[in-house]
């Protein structure tokens, strides 16, 4: 009977020391539940927000186009004629003119997003 009286007391403690952790962890949370002011309050927002995220894309899409096109390019004269590596750039370059279609479609999209959001 005592050693089940100890191992219960030691389980009373862990058990009050994490209902006692639970409830500290609990007052931040309580004190942030009105939150900071949104972001976004008007659909015009939305746009710009998309707009300037598009942007960013754009240009590190750009740049990984206009290496990848160097690489191939570098690739494909340092072939000497190896027809599995001019195969290769081949694809490479291949795969960058799809990137810059994908590119020009995004603007498209947006433009549709655009006229949509503002009801033209």
């Amino acid at each position: 009977m005592k050693g089940r009286r100890k191992i219960n007391k030691k389980k009373m403690k862990k058990l009050s020391f994490i209902i006692l952790f639970a409830g500290l962890m609990v007052v931040p949370l309580l004190s942030m539940a009105q939150g900071p002011e949104p972001i976004i309050t008007h659909p015009d927002q939305v746009v710009g927000l998309l707009s300037s995220i598009l942007g960013y894309v754009w240009t590190i899409m750009g740049i990984i186009v206009v290496l990848l096109l160097l690489f191939a390019g570098f690739k494909f004269m340092t072939a000497a004629g190896n027809d599995e590596e001019i195969k290769k750039a081949k694809e490479i370059i291949k795969y960058s003119v799809i990137g810059i279609v994908i590119m020009v479609l995004s603007g498209g999209v947006m433009a549709l997003i655009e006229n949509f959001m503002r009801g033209a």
